[in-house]
């Protein structure tokens, strides 16, 4: 848990820079509930920290945000920790969506002595269809360290968190799929290793779930049940965590379904469909990045220039040519030696140095 909260802090805030402060007692209850509608619309995820009308002058409202934004991290763990284990894949309205997703909203009315303490937490309101949500999150505001009040006694906030996964659009354009099918065949070729000698001749299909930060970086994944041995699964979990997808600024966690199928030859070797076209791509991407450090060298006069950017040099029977025009002696060129087997001593090879090309990422 704690590992991923640090992942998840890295995500860029969602309220800190919205406009406006947060609604005061002198706000009238729909004021203040419009507020909150509008943050709510404006990012899939966010906390507001609300002040009782008798304790808005007792608190530092600069110090309350602070703890606002310190509190999303371990709230969204909840979320994604709970994601990762209920969402699957189905039909919403006869299109392919995500169920069972642990989205919502709720109110918790926090409890704090004077010291900054907190003596209890009550859900007011829920939006969270998900039963371990909420006492996840209330877990997370307990394990806060408040601020003191001036009042010396027992006062009241209300902290709202609400989170969801969004539409999902910058995920389904034919880039953004054509990158999916290159990172999960990139981590296919990894995941022949955990199926080599564990299992026995077949075709084996693998449905993956990766939930992915805005960075593009998979936070948790999970392998759907399969024929396949448990420990083969855990192992392809893990390979299919390495996969990439492109940043998403404005998104927060963002669900993709990888998808490789394996054949098991009687001989134990480990094939997957995509096999063939991931390694003609990776070639051609090696030559094209070794294309560009030739020209880089050629710019810095490093590397001999390309046949094209030469002058053409004379053939030695134009260079015979001109002479005898010039009234020069000419002398015929010496016969050729007759071609040395390379694997005789004393031979002198030219050998050329060759790049180090960079291993495929």
């Amino acid at each position: 848990m704690a590992a991923l909260a640090s992942c998840l802090a890295l995500l860029a805030p969602a309220c800190a820079a919205r406009k406006g402060a947060p609604p005061t007692g002198l706000n009238s209850f729909g004021q203040g509930t419009r507020y909150i509608q509008k943050a709510v619309r404006s990012s899939s995820e966010g906390v507001i920290i609300l002040p009782s009308k008798r304790a808005e002058n007792l608190f530092d409202l600069q110090r309350l945000n602070e703890i606002a934004q310190a509190l999303r991290p371990p709230a969204a763990a909840c979320f994604v920790n709970r994601a990762i284990e209920t969402m699957k894949r189905g039909k919403r309205d006869g299109e392919e969506s995500y169920l069972d997703v642990p989205e919502g909203q709720v109110k918790i009315r926090t409890r704090l002595s004077p010291d900054g303490e907190v003596l209890r937490t009550e859900v007011l309101d829920t939006g969270f269809k998900d039963p371990e949500i909420e006492p996840c999150i209330m877990e997370a505001i307990q394990g806060r360290k408040w601020i003191k009040n001036r009042s010396g006694v027992v006062q009241y906030l209300d902290v709202i968190y609400w989170v969801s996964l969004g539409d999902g659009s910058e995920d389904k354009s034919p880039q953004a799929k054509a990158e999916l099918r290159r990172q999960q065949a990139i981590a296919a070729i990894r995941g022949k290793g955990c199926l080599e000698r564990r299992v026995g001749a077949g075709t084996y299909p693998v449905e993956g779930l990766n939930l992915v930060d805005r960075d593009g970086n998979t936070l948790v994944s999970r392998v759907e049940p399969n024929s396949l041995p448990q420990k083969v699964q855990e192992c392809l979990s893990v390979v299919l965590r390495d996969i990439q997808m492109p940043r998403a600024p404005n998104s927060f966690v963002r669900p993709i379904s990888p998808q490789v199928e394996y054949t098991v030859a009687t001989d134990g070797t480990v094939s997957f469909a995509d096999e063939r076209w991931i390694n003609l791509v990776l070639m051609e991407e090696k030559a094209a990045r070794e294309d560009r450090l030739a020209e880089v060298d050629r710019g810095l006069g490093i590397a001999e220039p390309r046949a094209s950017e030469t002058e053409t040099a004379a053939t030695p029977s134009e260079s015979v040519e001109a002479s005898a025009s010039a009234g020069e002696e000419t002398t015929p060129p010496p016969a050729s030696e007759p071609a040395q087997d390379p694997g005789q001593g004393g031979m002198k090879l030219k050998l050329g140095g060759h790049r180090r090309s960079e291993a495929p990422k």
